[in-house]
């Protein structure tokens, strides 16, 4: 666990890699508890489980805005707090560690991005899709042919 959580903090990794972490440590839990045959350790373990990967699916887009009741989509800031976009800043960040000084130029640049996306005013949300329909009419059914029981 410590030489999980080590890596992910020396290569500056994103949130996501700390999500993946706590799985890992979940899932080594519920499987502790299974075989020993504690059921309500696998109750509590499997609860925070379901919450880590929802929380997981959220971050990757897995879970996507539609399932949610608030849907408020800001492109700029989309791309930049993205796990491809952080894993991309600290490849660069990795690849320029023997150049300080274009290291320091690049951190730079992406500070002020940073600054830039906090200052920038917040757009509308778009409207919901919806899917039009038309209603469907009940078919017309013939009457029953068997015969009801007096005593009915």
């Amino acid at each position: 666990m410590e030489a999980l959580h080590a890596n992910a903090a020396a290569e500056g990794e994103s949130v996501l890699d700390y999500f993946r972490i706590v799985r890992t440590a979940l899932m080594s839990a519920m499987t502790a508890c299974s075989e020993a045959g504690d059921a309500r350790g696998v109750a509590l373990v499997s609860g925070q489980l379901i919450a880590t990967l929802e929380k997981i699916g959220k971050v990757t887009g897995e879970i996507s805005a539609f399932a949610s009741t608030v849907n408020i989509t800001n492109n700029n800031v989309a791309i930049i707090n993205s796990p491809i976009f952080a894993r991309l800043q600290a490849g660069v960040l990795r690849a320029l560690a023997p150049f300080p000084a274009a290291r320091a130029a690049v951190m730079a640049e992406l500070r002020a991005l940073d600054a830039e996306m906090a200052d920038a005013p917040a757009r509308q949300p778009k409207a919901a899709p919806v899917i039009e329909h038309e209603p469907l009419q009940p078919p017309q059914l013939s009457p029953c042919p068997i015969e009801l029981p007096s005593n009915a």
